[in-house]
C-alpha cells in the first residue's frame, strides 16, 4: 500500500479512499502521494516502518505528500498512537532513516505572486521543499478553512531528509494548510531537520512536542498565521545542525 520503491517507479498516487489495518505493519518507501479527492485512513495503532535512500534508483525518500484537496486522518488515541517510524531494528536506528510527513493545503500565505524561483506558481502559490516540482509539490490559495484531514496522538521518529542546501524534508511539514485541519497530540522525534515547519496558512495545533530534532523545533515562513497552544522542545547535544 505504502511501498512505492516495490513497482520500480518510486513512486504511489492514492486517487481513492484507502484505509489501513491496524493489525499489520507498513513499509514505507518512495513518495506516496494522496491525490485531490482521495483520503489515507490511518487507524488507532497503525504502525508505519519506513526507509529511505535518497542514493537509490530510483531515489527512495520515504515520504507521504498529501496534495491539495487530498486528506490524511491518522485517528490515534492516548493507548493506542499511530506511529512512523524507521524500518531499522531498535539501536540502529537515526535521525534521517526516511523522510516526513508533508500536508499541502489552499491557505492563505504572503506570497502573493507566487513562490520566487518557481515558474509555473500563480497568486499565492508555492513550491514545498524536497524533491517536488509543480504541481505535485504546490501549495497555497484562498481557502483558509481548507480541510487536509486530522491527525491526533501521532509518533513521527528518526525523519528528516535534506534534498539540497537549505532544502529539507522535516518531521512534518504544514504548506499553507487550512484551520479545519485537526492536529492534536504530536510528536516527532529525532528529525534531521526541523521538526515542525509551516509555510504560510491557518492551521491550529494543540499539544506539539519537538524531541532531540537537529535544527529548528518550531519554524514558519511566508506568513503563517495560524493558533498553537502548549508546544515543548527538548533539545540535545549530540544533535544539532552542523550547517549552523
Amino acid at each position: 500500500t505504502l511501498n512505492a520503491i516495490s513497482n520500480g517507479t518510486g513512486v504511489i498516487n492514492i486517487t481513492t479512499d484507502v484505509t489501513l489495518d491496524a493489525s499489520k505493519v507498513y513499509l514505507l518507501t518512495g513518495i506516496v502521494y494522496v491525490k485531490s479527492g482521495a483520503t489515507l485512513n490511518i487507524p488507532a495503532g497503525t504502525i508505519i516502518r519506513a526507509e529511505g535512500d535518497p542514493s537509490a534508483t530510483p531515489a527512495n525518500w520515504a515520504v507521504i505528500v498529501v496534495q491539495r484537496g487530498g486528506k490524511l486522518n491518522c485517528t490515534g488515541t492516548v493507548d493506542k498512537p499511530v506511529v512512523f517510524t524507521s524500518n531499522k531494528a531498535a539501536g540502529s536506528r537515526k535521525p534521517g532513516d526516511w523522510g516526513g510527513i508533508i500536508l499541502l493545503g489552499k491557505g492563505l500565505n504572503n506570497l502573493p505572486g507566487g513562490q520566487a524561483g518557481c515558474t509555473s506558481c500563480g497568486k499565492g502559490e508555492g513550491l514545498i521543499e524536497g524533491p517536488f516540482g509543480y504541481p505535485d509539490g504546490a501549495y497555497g490559495g484562498s481557502d483558509d478553512a481548507d480541510n487536509s484531514g486530522a491527525l491526533t496522538f501521532v509518533r513521527i521518529e528518526f525523519p528528516g531528509l535534506v534534498f539540497s542546501a537549505n532544502n529539507e524534508i522535516n518531521g512534518l511539514t504544514l504548506g499553507s494548510v487550512g484551520y479545519g485541519t485537526l492536529l492534536r497530540n504530536i510528536q516527532v522525534s529525532y528529525s534531521n531537520d526541523d521538526s515542525y515547519e509551516w509555510f504560510g496558512g491557518a492551521a491550529s495545533s494543540k499539544y506539539l512536542v519537538a524531541f532531540k530534532g537537529t535544527d529548528d523545533d518550531f519554524d514558519t515562513d511566508f506568513g503563517y498565521h495560524g493558533l498553537n497552544q502548549f508546544g515543548i522542545g527538548f533539545k540535545d547535544s549530540l544533535h544539532f545542525d552542523p550547517t549552523y
